[in-house]
């Protein structure tokens, strides 16, 4: 008792988490309670969602907005407040519910009657939002058209369990439940809109984005009306558009709902849903002219031609299931200029993706929603992340443990993060420690992020263990300058006693997998200086390196070469960038192998490495074809001369074990005989932030030249393990032949046996 106590006085939460108990402690998995503590204490927008009320606060506590003058709140959504009778924003829905109509009162055409008014009224809560006059409360206008007139698909519980297993359920057409995820959400687009700008969400699977995007075109048709107010729906593929699961059939059920149950204006001019999927409303008068609304709505899928959207202008631009585009920049970038003039903003572009989509590219979603302020997106305090701490911004983040079903207040949309963190770290438990395929609990996280990292995960084409990389990155980012600190950062340069260190301010490493940046010279990195004997004298063969080459002067590609110490089986160091000759390179990595006493496996593929290196009189530096690609028939055992003799002729099937060895590598056992280090993997030893990186993001569309070299690399490593086991293979075999020789069985064993007596000879 007295520790349950402690634990609750250490978690203080508001009502509508459950509690942090002793007793819970002990129902789960330790692995499972350590990570939810994690996520508690490191993610801070959780602290705040769980914090108690006295310190959310509710409406009443918040400041009136001043860019309103009718009392409403300004709503701060990074500090959300506990929301309390949603229902009141309901009213519409909560009524039709219950007695299939809006309103009881009868249907009048005059344009005087309570009836028109009624519908006018509501027209400007669909444009305006509605206010609480009571604390201030509100909601914006697209919220109230979503929450009121857009039924969706809803799962409901057929067979519940009371010990809150798994429970049957199957889907009903319902009017959504209040979220605060929807208040928060929608709020985003609001004030996004009010300040010009556009808005980027990364978000979980499964909380009904679609059907959103989709309530805003029809009731944007209502309440801007004109044929210059077209709205547009974009997908990489027509099938993110059309069919069961695409949102044009959202917004057509949308507007059939309103022309059901609704007097306003129904008709159709055009309604077309093949090739072209378009609808404007309106109708034709007896002489063919257009009349009525006239507003309209498109689906346009871009596939691979991001220009084949431009010139579309409107109140909406929604990019559907972003993290598919491949080309998603050029598109938004296009389409900006269709809807901001100057520093007026006219038209809203939204971008929406979810995390584990298959065949996504996600870095286009990615760079949209960490680098919001290059694309005119409203940006929020990055307090998503793991210790995040709101310096940097980012677009809105919808995490898994948001209004996760049965994880809720029904009546105010207040989420329980703590047991929706229970919920989806114990699915990541069971699916981490019962699937055979590596990939499943990336794929798992990446369709349920916690944190925004967590959803831009790669979940297929690759080897790389991105959760635990992604994990490590974090880390170290949490401590980056102390960290980057012990590294050293400089050029080596040539004097009488051989090749020296020499530290250099100016100069400056590539940290990151962006080549845009001004700085693509680059410079050398050393995490471990070179180890010495007491002569001064760098063991032979204890480190190796990997290189990946460039031949010309000019070009987009990045020179690499990383280095290992076989000793301890640690990356020491690395230098990657471009300089302005490409001789320059060669002779920077001829220096490291110097200073390092080092030999190389590079892809010779290109030629220059091996001329330059020739011309040096050091072609020693640079490793045979490894004999472990020629005994795995990777390369021709014959008619190796020149460079052909050396390093290793780079291809798909080289290039992919090469990503498997390095992935091995990252998964093994760090070597060391301190007891801290039990339990940790080689990835936890790496230093260079852009290796990290581009391990993260490899992809096969890409140019990923650390990876490539770190590929050289292990399959030099593989090669010299390979030998090292042979040759103990062999020794033992000699051993054995000795031991089983006739003249050594005569002449030396009968004696030794007569020298200890009776005993056998071992």
């Amino acid at each position: 008792m007295e520790h349950e106590l402690k634990l609750e006085e250490l978690y203080k939460l508001n009502k509508y988490q459950t509690p942090l108990t002793e007793e819970l402690r002990e129902s789960l998995p330790k692995e499972v309670w350590t990570d939810l503590l994690d996520f508690i204490s490191s993610v801070e927008f959780i602290k705040r969602l769980i914090a108690p009320e006295e310190i959310r606060g509710y409406a009443k506590d918040k400041p009136k907005s001043t860019d309103y003058n009718d009392g409403r709140i300004e709503v701060d959504l990074t500090n959300p407040h506990i929301l309390e009778d949603m229902d009141f924003f309901r009213e519409r829905a909560l009524y039709f519910q219950k007695h299939g109509k809006y309103t009881p009162l009868t249907p009048n055409p005059n344009p005087k009657s309570a009836y028109a008014q009624f519908w006018r009224d509501e027209l400007h809560k669909w444009k305006y939002g509605l206010i609480r006059p009571s604390d201030g409360e509100w909601i914006p206008g697209e919220l109230y058209f979503y929450w009121n007139y857009s039924p969706i698909w809803l799962v409901e519980d057929t067979d519940t369990k009371s010990d809150g297993t798994k429970s049957q359920g199957e889907r009903i057409q319902a009017f959504g439940n209040p979220w605060l995820g929807d208040y928060l959400f929608h709020h985003y687009v609001e004030q996004a809109k009010r300040r010009g700008k556009h808005g980027k969400m990364l978000k979980t699977r499964g909380i009904g984005a679609s059907f959103k995007a989709a309530s805003w075109s029809p009731r944007n048709m209502h309440v801007f009306k004109g044929s210059g107010n077209p709205n547009f729906h974009l997908a990489s593929d027509k099938g993110f558009l059309s069919g069961d699961k695409g949102i044009w059939g959202k917004v057509v059920d949308t507007l059939d709902w309103i022309a059901e149950h609704t007097p306003l204006p129904r008709m159709r001019t055009v309604d077309r849903a093949g090739s072209t999927l378009e609808i404007q409303l309106g109708y034709k008068d007896e002489y063919g002219s257009r009349k009525g609304l006239l507003s309209s709505v498109h689906g346009i899928s871009l596939k691979d031609n991001p220009d084949k959207a431009r010139g579309i202008r409107g109140p909406l631009i929604h990019y559907e299931e972003d993290g598919l585009f491949p080309n998603l920049e050029k598109a938004w970038n296009v389409n900006r200029k269709a809807v901001e003039d100057g520093n007026t903003t006219f038209g809203f572009m939204i971008a929406m993706g979810t995390g584990g989509v298959e065949g996504g590219s996600f870095e286009g979603s990615e760079k949209l929603f960490y680098s919001p302020g290059g694309y005119n997106i409203y940006g929020l305090p990055n307090i998503f992340d793991k210790n995040a701490t709101g310096e940097h911004l980012c677009g809105f983040f919808w995490g898994a443990y948001m209004n996760r079903k049965n994880c809720y207040d029904e009546k105010i949309g207040e989420p329980d993060i703590i047991k929706a963190l229970i919920e989806i770290l114990t699915d990541r438990y069971l699916v981490k420690y019962s699937s055979t395929d590596p990939s499943a609990i990336t794929q798992k996280k990446a369709e349920e992020p916690i944190t925004p990292q967590e959803a831009i995960m790669r979940t297929e084409g690759t080897v790389f263990p991105v959760s635990d990389l992604k994990e490590h990155l974090e880390n170290i980012m949490v401590k980056r300058e102390s960290f980057l600190a012990e590294h050293y950062v400089g050029e080596l340069v040539r004097t009488p006693k051989g090749v020296e260190w020499k530290p250099n301010a100016d100069k400056h490493p590539l940290r990151s997998y962006d080549k845009d940046s001004a700085n693509r010279e680059g410079c050398l990195e050393i995490f471990e200086m070179p180890s010495k004997n007491a002569n001064g004298e760098i063991a032979q063969g204890r480190y190796i390196f990997g290189i990946d080459p460039i031949d010309a002067d000019a070009g987009t590609s990045l020179f690499s070469i990383i280095g290992l110490d076989t000793f301890t089986d640690r990356i020491v160091c690395e230098y990657t960038g471009r300089p302005r000759l490409a001789e320059e390179a060669y002779e920077i990595s001829l220096r490291i192998l110097e200073f390092y006493n080092g030999e190389a496996n590079y892809e010779s593929n290109l030629k220059g490495l091996f001329s330059y290196f020739d011309k040096k009189n050091a072609l020693y530096r640079l490793c045979d074809v490894p004999q472990v690609l020629k005994d795995m028939d990777y390369v021709k055992a014959t008619n190796l001369y020149g460079n052909k003799a050396k390093g290793t002729n780079a291809n798909v099937q080289v290039n992919k074990w090469g990503r498997k060895l390095h992935a091995d590598w990252m998964n093994s056992p760090i070597v060391s005989s301190n007891e801290e280090d039990a339990g940790k993997i080689n990835l936890h030893t790496m230093r260079g932030l852009a290796h990290i990186e581009e391990a993260i993001k490899w992809n096969s569309d890409g140019n990923f030249d650390r990876i490539s070299a770190a590929g050289m690399l292990f399959i030099f490593r593989e090669d010299r393990y390979k030998r090292i086991q042979s040759a103990i293979t062999n020794q033992h075999k000699k051993v054995e032949s000795l031991a089983n020789d006739n003249f050594f069985n005569k002449n030396y064993k009968s004696s030794a046996q007569k020298a200890i007596g009776d005993k056998p000879v071992i």
